[in-house]
């Protein structure tokens, strides 16, 4: 759903504008106008530099830059598919060793996961280290490299989409990840966050500070709020609001007003 509707808004966008698009290959878009040719991939509109995409894209290394930075965020550790970094050396020594450390830090139950990814595939709450090991061997199969992070009761998430030095969305995930029959269930609904909110005061600086850091220009960050208090989840250099934009006609102008400012950008 959120493909379709970022195709409708792209389409708008560049008739409104005096363009004709063409979808070329998969999220690869190439916008004419006479003679000028503009292409775009993805759905940040070529706005971020390859070195903050990178460090988006994976969630150890963005905790890595926010932690540096003494922004507050969900600690996430990298574990390694033995093959392929077996040039660095034993890293199944090294991930057992890891996994004991980061188990005494962090405690029991931890939630395993793909570094990389902004979906809730193959994203497991773990309850042992047997549970872990087997997790490892299936995943390894078909990832280079999992990360292990500490379990959150969380309160609220929320999403807040920065546009350069500003905020230009908050949402609410209503009923966010939680867990059932010891397994992670994962909300579907949002509600938007006012400014006047008393939340929307503490997600607003967190976000934008957030989004400096890794040198993104447009972003989306996820934000948690549980007993730890308002924590950085994750950070993606693709921001994809298509699913909450088609939930109502509201919603959609929102979106739509979003993108329109990237593209716009995209298009100078």
């Amino acid at each position: 759903m959120d493909d379709k509707v970022f195709n409708k808004i792209i389409h708008e966008l560049a008739k409104e504008n005096g363009y004709s698009v063409t979808r070329i290959l998969d999220g690869v878009y190439e916008f004419k106008k006479g003679s000028k040719k503009v292409y775009i991939k993805g759905k940040n509109f070529g706005l971020n530099n390859a070195l903050s995409t990178a460090l988006a894209k994976n969630k150890a290394q963005t905790y890595e830059i926010l932690r540096r930075n003494n922004i507050k965020a969900v600690p996430h550790y990298e574990l390694y598919q033995p093959l392929e970094y077996a040039i660095f050396g034993d890293q199944e020594k090294r991930n057992k060793k890891r996994i004991a450390s980061i188990i005494k830090k962090e405690g029991l139950p931890l939630v395993l996961k793909p570094a990389e990814g902004m979906h809730s595939r193959d994203v497991s709450l773990v309850y042992n280290k047997r549970q872990i090991n087997k997790l490892l061997r299936d995943l390894f199969l078909y990832e280079k490299t999992l990360v292990l992070a500490p379990f959150r009761d969380i309160k609220h998430e929320y999403r807040c989409i920065v546009f350069g030095s500003k905020v230009e969305l908050v949402y609410d995930k209503v009923r966010p990840v939680r867990v059932k029959k010891k397994k992670l269930v994962f909300g579907l609904k949002s509600v938007i966050v006012p400014k006047t909110d008393k939340a929307y005061k503490k997600l607003e600086p967190l976000a934008k500070k957030a989004a400096k850091a890794l040198g993104l220009e447009f972003a989306s960050v996820d934000i948690i709020e549980s007993e730890q208090g308002f924590e950085i989840l994750e950070i993606n250099s693709n921001v994809c609001i298509g699913h909450f934009g088609n939930k109502s006609k509201e919603n959609y102008k929102l979106v739509k007003a979003i993108y329109k400012k990237a593209f716009r950008k995209a298009i100078k």
